[in-house]
């Protein structure tokens, strides 16, 4: 039989969880049992569910023994399918990259630090100077506590050392001290 001109969709999927549809599991719901059939057999799937009424099937896995590309793959061909559809009902490339939203927001309070403090302090100062103040507190306080005074005062180091590089220059948007 020649691949179907259909393509899986991969609704959703966690880790040892996938739902996908396909047009040709709910008109050919006996493709969709073959399919069940078939990935029941394999090695790392727990269980698989069909639903002829929307063409989808649910395949419960073990992720250790069975990676999703592999998953994958087993259902495009138990299925004879054309491949995969990605989906194209919407324009992704309108979308704001990853973190766009956090990094605005974490600007917003970088500006607002930076007006009340007179422009002398800013996060790359404030975050590590707040985690090394709660450490040193911690270790004057006496108080032991996960974390540790330590893992504060490390952690402050760390932080302002990767976000204040030697010889690198303020952004451009951040006004000059």
């Amino acid at each position: 039989m020649s691949p179907r001109r259909d393509r899986l969709r991969l609704v959703s999927h966690f880790p040892g969880r996938l739902r996908v549809r396909a047009e040709t599991f709910r008109v050919l719901p006996e493709v969709a049992s073959e399919v069940v059939a078939s990935l029941s057999a394999e090695p790392g799937v727990r269980e698989v569910q069909s639903s002829p009424v929307t063409g989808s099937l649910l395949v419960i896995y073990e992720p250790r023994e069975l990676q999703l590309p592999r998953l994958v793959q087993l259902l495009v061909r138990a299925g004879e399918l054309g491949g995969i559809e990605v989906d194209a009902s919407e324009d992704w490339s309108k979308h704001p990259t990853q973190g766009a939203r956090v990094r605005e927001t974490v600007s917003a309070w970088n500006e607002s630090i930076q007006k009340l403090t007179g422009g002398k302090v800013d996060l790359r100062a404030a975050v590590p100077g707040s985690l090394a103040a709660a450490g040193a507190a911690m270790f004057l306080a006496g108080r032991r506590r996960i974390p540790e005074w330590y893992d504060l005062l490390f952690w402050g180091y760390v932080t302002f050392t990767n976000l204040n590089h030697p010889g690198e220059e303020p952004h451009a948007d951040a006004d000059p001290p």
